[in-house]
């Protein structure tokens, strides 16, 4: 049994070893190409509030989740903080913020540093406390979150990438109220039960492992095995996620659908005296159709004009995005990324601003 015990001491004692360089000697990320993955919760998600860990600060050279260790890669700068709930805000005494946008990764910020960010370049503009609630599964999050319920925003922003807008969860009811909300509150803001949680989700995540193992695949994997051909473009070469597919038609009864749903997002949020404003951000593969060699998608310009038939505030990104590529070749969206670029966000911060200064 002596024996059994000591040699299996001794197989496990390098991957005891690695664990522990990696979570308390070598930096959160540095076995991952952008921040997202350092810091993102993924298994361990009651211990903590929000979807990042919380209280991070963290500055890196991060590629585009399109074409991560290629030589179409663009180095970015980033920084990155996220508050005590986890979200990606810099830590503030206010317990109400003027406006909080529900969104995903774009509104999060994935690829931007966090000046470049929509909440941040509405926030400067605007002079008014704005919070990125991102990512979240969507508006059933907001309307239950007890944060919410005792200081509501006066403007809810719910945004959604064009992609995910045919897939939108359908209202739910909300229950009467958990029990003993605020002690749970305080658990999950506990720092040493958070640092506890981190390190638990760190180890679950085995990024060391999936690093090592992605390494050699891409030493032994033929170049069309890496990832997504580029496209040509006035820019260089161009990753799309979705690519022509992005661009196929959208039936009556799913442009149908969205809408009522939409709609019924509007009237919950109302419902509650808070102002709601849809936003829907454009497929990267919508503004750049000509690139794919399809026709122009007619889906996201048929839903804001059909919402804003029935009363509900949108953004018109669609024209707005198309107008400055079309006139300028203004670059949009990364071209190694499936997100939105910091142009694309001071356009949307600009329009959002002149429907809230024209209806205040």
């Amino acid at each position: 049994m002596r024996k059994f015990l000591a040699q299996s001491t001794l197989f496990l004692l390098p991957f005891g070893l690695a664990i522990g360089i990696e979570l308390f000697i070598l930096p959160i990320d540095f076995f991952t190409f952008r921040v997202w993955e350092a810091v993102v919760v993924r298994k361990y998600r009651n211990f903590f509030p929000g979807h990042f860990y919380p209280n991070m600060e963290i500055a890196k050279i991060e590629e585009g989740d399109l074409a991560p260790h290629t030589r179409f890669a663009i180095k970015k700068k980033v920084r990155w903080m996220t508050d005590r709930y986890g979200y990606r805000k810099q830590n503030t005494d206010l317990q109400k913020h003027k406006i909080v946008i529900i969104g995903e990764s774009n509104i999060a910020g994935s690829s931007l540093t966090q000046e470049e960010i929509l909440s941040e370049v509405l926030e400067d503009q605007l002079k008014v406390s704005v919070y990125p609630y991102a990512p979240v599964g969507g508006i059933n999050s907001f309307l239950k979150d007890e944060r919410f319920f005792e200081n509501s925003p006066d403007i809810v922003i719910f945004a959604r990438i064009e992609r995910e807008l045919l897939d939108l969860d359908s209202l739910k009811p909300i229950r009467g109220k958990k029990l003993f909300p605020k002690l749970k509150r305080q658990i999950q803001e506990n720092r040493m039960i958070q640092s506890l949680g981190i390190h638990l989700d760190r180890v679950s995540k085995m990024i060391m492992l999936h690093y090592f193992r992605a390494s050699i695949r891409r030493r032994i994997s033929t170049p069309e095995h890496l990832g997504p051909e580029p496209f040509s473009s006035h820019y260089g070469p161009f990753f799309f996620i979705l690519g022509r597919r992005a661009n196929e038609d959208v039936s009556q009864e799913k442009l149908d659908k969205a809408i009522e749903v939409i709609r019924s997002y509007n009237d919950a949020v109302e419902s509650r005296g808070i102002r709601f404003i849809f936003l829907p951000i454009p497929n990267k593969e919508n503004i750049y159709y000509e690139y794919l060699e399809t026709t122009r998608p007619a889906f996201l310009e048929q839903l804001i004009s059909e919402l804003r038939s029935h009363g509900v505030e949108t953004i018109d990104t669609q024209r707005a995005f198309e107008g400055v590529f079309q006139k300028n070749k203004v670059l949009l969206y990364h071209t190694d990324d499936t997100h939105w670029n910091e142009n694309a966000v001071k356009i949307t911060a600009g329009l959002i601003k002149e429907l809230i200064e024209r209806k205040k």
